[in-house]
């Protein structure tokens, strides 16, 4: 039988942009489902009907056990046909893999067969692949790849399973396939539960292009802004900057300066988030770019200077020479043009990028259309999810969107419902000895320290007058899908319907 080899790590960089732009093709194409069983978690910490702030628990079970392992399996004979399909990497070999991995009976091989499942080696081994995630965990596969990528890659993200010996050699050896400019990154994740954590987002690195020190203009100059439209208002020492998220989510990531402050602005379009940081770290100034990786689907950076992979919803370095460094955050609103206008008259905004051009002559120029809600648009109006997050509870939807509060230093968090919040006006929510007043804009808000402001004896999430605000400091706040905030703050209160 004649098998087609997968794309080897001999290919040109070209070649692998092209795969991986398929892979991504094929992945905005599915169906993917948000969760272990293809539903929502059976939600624990659901919202009390009169919108009450409410506490969280964690959706988790405690992990199934592995089965036994068929008669006969010799673990030698696996080592060997993974040896064997590494070196040569067709759809012949690649069943023998799978063959030996679901006879193991081991849970920890789910890593592996999603990993294989990611790689696409063919239709035959994608179905042979889903059956013995089925055998290994008593959760029957939906039979299409990509939802059964996400289904058991959840599941593996949740129970927290480790892949155990030889998944490191497995994991860089796949990916380098993609592109070999993964494999020093993914050596300096730490454990191999991460490392299971960690998908391919589509892209190769860099495969998203950045902006630098984007060219800005002024108000009367950028002709094409709508009213309607939303973008991402910054303010740094007088300074005010817009960034259109028409242009923010084909880029998702700019380096910039604001008040003559190094800072990049990155938005995760998987996870609906925005963030602006400080880019200056010990005195040096780095620069981000897109990794091509995602954690929770949400995006992982990395920076020009130090190949560190950083958490994007966390602002931290996980892996690489600058681990445990917690970057500077400073608060960002999303807010229509129009309402930013009336706020900050003298506001420069991003122009509209040239064509990008490459080195390589081979790649054609990246001319996107930049049109309001031209990206993403099927993503936001799906239910689902495209990657692997942990099993998330049903509080809220996966994708609703909630406004993210938590002091540095506190262990209290509070994730409040984004359209509860816009149908009404401002609100005074305690944040554990804190407190805050959120004040809802066109599309977010702003959270404001309210600690020592004197309210009464009212409860948390009482409707106040936003007047209240005034004079207050704003305080960095997160906006995002729900199944983003809960993945670090699984603690959280909520309040919202």
């Amino acid at each position: 039988m004649t098998t087609q080899p997968v794309i080897g790590s001999t290919a040109s960089r070209h070649l692998r942009l092209l795969v991986a732009i398929a892979v991504l093709a094929a992945a905005c194409s599915s169906e993917p489902q948000g969760a272990v069983d293809g539903t929502n978690a059976d939600g624990t910490n659901g919202q009390a009907s009169n919108g009450e702030v409410s506490d969280g628990e964690d959706a988790a079970d405690a992990p199934p056990a592995s089965v036994a392992p068929a008669p006969g399996f010799d673990p030698a004979e696996l080592t060997a046909a993974v040896d064997e399909f590494l070196d040569i990497t067709n759809s012949e070999n690649a069943g023998v893999v799978v063959e030996q991995m679901e006879a193991s009976g081991e849970r920890r091989y789910v890593a592996w067969l999603v990993d294989l499942l990611r790689l696409g080696v063919s239709n035959r081994i994608d179905g042979q692949v889903s059956s013995a995630l089925t055998t290994l965990t008593g959760i029957e596969a939906t039979g299409v790849s990509f939802d059964d990528a996400n289904r058991f890659g959840s599941l593996q993200a949740t129970e927290d399973i480790d892949p155990g010996d030889g998944y490191r050699e497995w994991k860089i050896a796949l990916y380098e396939r993609l592109d070999d400019d993964f494999v020093p990154l993914l050596e300096t994740v730490e454990t191999g539960q991460e490392l299971a954590r960690i998908h391919f987002g589509g892209v190769p690195r860099a495969g998203i292009p950045e902006l630098n020190d984007p060219v800005r203009v002024s108000v009367a100059d950028a002709v094409w802004m709508t009213d309607d439209e939303l973008v991402m208002g910054a303010l740094i020492d007088g300074e005010a900057v817009a960034y259109p998220l028409r242009i923010v989510l084909h880029h998702e990531l700019v380096n910039d300066h604001i008040a003559d402050i190094p800072v990049s602005l990155v938005y995760c379009t998987l996870c609906r988030t925005g963030l602006l940081f400080d880019r200056t770290v010990d005195g040096q100034v780095i620069e981000f770019e897109t990794s091509g990786l995602l954690e929770n689907s949400n995006k992982i950076m990395v920076d020009r200077q130090t190949d560190t992979l950083w958490h994007h919803l966390e602002g931290a370095g996980f892996a690489g020479p600058l681990t445990g460094t917690v970057l500077t955050q400073y608060p960002v609103v999303t807010i229509s043009w129009a309402d930013w206008v009336a706020e900050q008259p003298n506001t420069t905004v991003l122009a509209i990028p040239d064509p990008i051009y490459f080195d390589d002559p081979e790649r054609p120029p990246l001319a996107y259309s930049y049109e309001p809600g031209d990206a993403y648009s099927s993503y936001y109006n799906d239910e689902d999810v495209w990657f692997p997050v942990l099993d998330t509870p049903d509080t809220f939807a996966l994708k609703d969107q909630v406004v993210g509060v938590q002091f540095p230093g506190s262990d209290e968090a509070l994730a409040i419902h984004l359209p509860s919040l816009l149908d009404g006006g401002a609100r005074w929510f305690a944040v554990g000895d804190r407190s805050v007043i959120v004040v809802p804009t066109s599309a977010g808000a702003r959270v404001f320290d309210a600690t020592e402001v004197d309210v009464g004896s009212i409860d948390s999430g009482s409707e106040v007058d936003s007047g209240l605000a005034d004079g207050l400091d704003v305080v960095v706040a997160e906006q995002s899908f729900w199944f983003a905030w809960w993945s670090n703050h699984q603690d959280t209160l909520t309040w919202g319907a």
